[in-house]
């Protein structure tokens, strides 16, 4: 939501280089966002799935709770266009088009992305229980998450070799895949689902290395914000006007990459933290927030658009850093406010919301928000 708040304010034409250096410092605290839900996504699947796995009731929870909730938003946020559409037929291709793609809202690639790790779940489970069944150590199992991280850092070099191939073979699919639509392309977010996978398979394991080296996590992590900081402020342009850039923050990049692995170790080492002090009000507004998480993602994006209207109405004339925060704020609580709402209403609550109204408190994974992507 922050990154959304930002991406509203950043064409804003009174935007100043001291507001584009904070943008920066915002995003890089917020990037790791999406990586992690793939993280939290693998490890919450390996560790409450390491037995016998009954596929068909799998994808059925995973429908009811994920799938007929982002087709619902898909169709509201749709549905403008759609009603413009020359007849049932057209308008029925065209909704099928934008939800297979995620195009019906800027933000709802991420749910088209996460989706065939589920659905391919069976085939990364057998994958790592063999590798795993190999490894017999911890030191050799570090040294084989090193090493992939090394191959997938290496492989985010030939992404834009692949697009510029893909759109000279125009084979069905495959070219799109690897062109318009290689932001989603889960192949491309492979290592962060792993990572998650060999977490959730060994967690005491990967609680205690994260313990043991979190100073060293920390340093790499200030390391390379101060880097990508100064990569991205070198960047900006103050004339013949106030230009600012962000292309070296964009996921698909190597040095992000790493950035963002090293994200991911920080936020669940905070994570943890948080999880062994949090009492009281704290534990429960953090239960709350993580139970509601989801449908607030989905609906995030109408609330901004009222979000922002809010800000820029209660602050005038005030810098776009504030009325961002601002922004930021309204939206996020009125996206889990509105979750909240919908939630209660009986039987459409759920598909609109992923949350029944007699939905039990779950039990979460040590260490993480309760059932923080629905795993």
């Amino acid at each position: 939501m922050l990154q959304h708040s930002i991406g509203h304010y950043l064409s804003e034409p009174d935007t100043t280089l001291s507001d584009g250096v904070m943008f920066t410092l915002f995003l890089l605290l917020s990037k790791f966002a999406v990586p992690l839900f793939i993280f939290i996504t693998g490890l919450v699947l390996f560790y409450n799935y390491d037995g016998p796995l009954r596929y068909g009731s799998f994808l059925q929870k995973r429908l009811k709770d994920i799938g007929v909730p982002y087709l619902f938003w898909s169709l509201i946020y749709a549905a403008p266009a759609l009603l413009q559409s020359t007849g049932l037929f057209t308008g029925v291709q065209q909704f099928v088009g934008l939800a297979f793609t995620g195009k019906a809202s800027y933000h709802l690639w991420y749910i088209v992305m996460i989706i065939p790790f589920y659905v391919t779940f069976p085939l990364w489970r057998w994958v790592i229980q063999n590798v795993r069944s190999r490894i017999v150590t911890s030191g050799r199992a570090i040294a084989a998450m090193m090493l992939l991280a090394i191959v997938y850092v290496y492989g985010m070099t030939l992404i834009w070799p692949l697009y510029q191939a893909a759109e000279q073979w125009n084979l069905p699919a495959l070219t799109p895949m690897l062109t318009e639509y290689a932001d989603r392309n889960s192949l491309y977010f492979f290592y962060y689902f792993v990572l998650g996978a060999v977490s959730g398979s060994a967690l005491t394991h990967w609680r205690e290395w994260l313990r043991r080296n979190g100073p060293l996590v920390y340093a790499g992590f200030f390391s390379l914000s101060a880097y990508l900081t100064y990569r991205v402020v070198a960047g900006f342009e103050n004339n013949p006007a106030s230009q600012n850039h962000y292309e070296d923050l964009l996921l698909l990049r190597p040095v992000t990459a790493v950035f963002l692995i090293v994200s991911i170790l920080v936020a669940y080492k905070f994570g943890m933290r948080v999880a062994e002090s949090a009492k009281g009000f704290t534990r429960r507004v953090l239960w709350i927030v993580s139970q509601y998480s989801y449908g607030a993602y989905l609906i995030h994006a109408l609330m901004l658009t009222w979000a922002t209207m809010l800000s820029d109405v209660l602050l005038p004339q005030v810098n776009v850093t504030l009325r961002t925060i601002l922004a930021f704020i309204l939206c996020s609580a009125m996206s889990v406010l509105a979750t909240f709402a919908l939630s209660r209403i009986p039987f459409l609550g759920q598909w609109m919301t992923g949350l029944g109204k007699s939905k039990k408190k779950p039990q979460p994974v040590p260490g993480l928000s309760a059932d923080s992507m629905k795993g």
